[in-house]
C-alpha cells in the first residue's frame, strides 16, 4: 500500500459584480466625508435656504398668493452656490488626492477593479452630499410650505421640479470641478484651495470684466452667475439675467462632464501594481 501526500485544490473564487464594487467604495467614501466641514456647510444651507422659503411665502401669501418664482429667493443672492462651494472643497478636494497621496490608489485600481468603477464610485459619493446640500433644502422648504398651507399644490410640484433641476445642474459642474483638481494633486489641501480660487477668480474677474467690456458673453465663463441664471429659469421667472439660463444650464453641464474627463484621464495615467 503506498502512502503519497494529499492533494488539494482551490475552488474558484467567486467576484462580487461591479455594481457592488462600486457601491462598496461609493458608501465607504461618502461616509468618509462626513466631517464637520461637510456636516456644517449641509447645516448652514438647510438653515438658511428653509427660512427664506418659509419667510418669503408666507409674505407671498398674503399679497396676491405664493407662485414657483416665490421658492426662487434663495438664489437671488450667491450665499447658496457659495456654501455649494464650501461643501465640494470638504467632500471632493481630498476624494482623489489622499488615495494618490497614501498610495491606496494602488489597492483600488488593481484588479478587478476597473478604473472607471473606481472614479464613478468617487463622483457618487462627492455628487451624492451635493445633491443633499442642493435640492434638499428646497425639498424641505417645500414639504413645510405646504404643511402650512401657503402655496396650491400646483405651485409646490412646480417649485420641487425646480429645485431639482438647479441642484442637480450645479451638482454636475461642483462635482466635475471637484474631482478634476483633486486629481492634479496629492495633497487634499492644495485641491480645496484651488476649487476656491478658480471659482472666486472667475466669479470676480467675470464680473469686472464683463462691466469694462460691455462683451454678453463673457459672464458665462462665471460659474456663480449662471447658476443663478439656471434657478431664474427653473423656477419660471421672467426678465433679464446676465446670461441665458438655457445657455448657462449647457455651459455647466458641459463644464462638469470635461473635467470629470479630465479627472478620469489624470487616474488613468496613474501606475499601479496589478497582477
Amino acid at each position: 500500500m503506498s502512502i503519497s501526500a494529499p492533494r488539494y485544490a482551490s475552488g474558484p473564487i467567486a467576484r462580487t459584480a461591479r455594481e457592488s464594487r462600486v457601491f462598496a467604495i461609493a458608501s465607504r467614501e461618502f461616509f468618509r466625508r462626513a466631517t464637520w466641514g461637510t456636516l456644517l456647510a449641509a447645516a448652514l444651507t438647510y438653515f438658511g435656504v428653509v427660512i427664506i422659503i418659509v419667510v418669503v411665502v408666507f409674505f407671498a401669501s398674503l399679497v396676491g398668493g405664493a407662485t414657483a418664482g416665490s421658492f426662487e429667493s434663495p438664489y437671488e443672492s450667491p450665499v447658496w452656490p457659495f456654501l455649494m462651494l464650501i461643501v465640494a472643497a470638504s467632500a471632493g478636494a481630498g476624494s482623489l488626492a489622499e488615495d494618490v497621496g497614501n498610495r491606496s490608489i494602488t489597492l483600488y485600481l488593481s484588479r478587478p477593479i476597473h478604473l472607471v468603477d473606481y472614479v464613478v464610485a468617487k463622483t457618487i459619493a462627492c455628487g451624492g452630499w451635493l445633491m443633499i446640500t442642493s435640492v434638499g433644502p428646497g425639498l424641505v422648504g417645500v414639504t413645510i410650505t405646504a404643511a402650512l398651507g401657503y402655496a396650491s399644490a400646483t405651485v409646490l410640484l412646480e417649485a420641487m421640479v425646480g429645485f431639482a433641476a438647479a441642484g442637480l445642474i450645479a451638482s454636475i459642474f461642483f462635482t466635475g470641478l471637484a474631482l478634476a483638481l483633486s486629481s492634479l494633486t496629492n495633497r487634499p489641501l492644495y485641491s480645496g484651495v484651488a476649487i476656491f480660487g478658480i471659482v472666486l477668480v472667475l466669479y470676480i474677474g467675470g464680473a469686472l470684466v464683463a462691466s469694462v467690456t460691455g462683451n454678453i458673453y463673457v459672464p458665462y465663463v462665471n460659474p456663480i452667475e449662471n447658476i443663478r441664471s439656471v434657478a431664474h429659469g427653473a423656477f419660471g421667472l421672467s426678465g433679464t439675467t446676465a446670461t441665458e439660463p438655457g445657455a448657462s444650464a449647457v455651459t455647466l453641464v458641459g463644464a462638469g462632464v470635461a473635467l470629470w474627463t479630465f479627472a478620469l484621464w489624470r487616474m488613468s495615467r496613474v501606475e499601479v501594481i496589478s497582477e
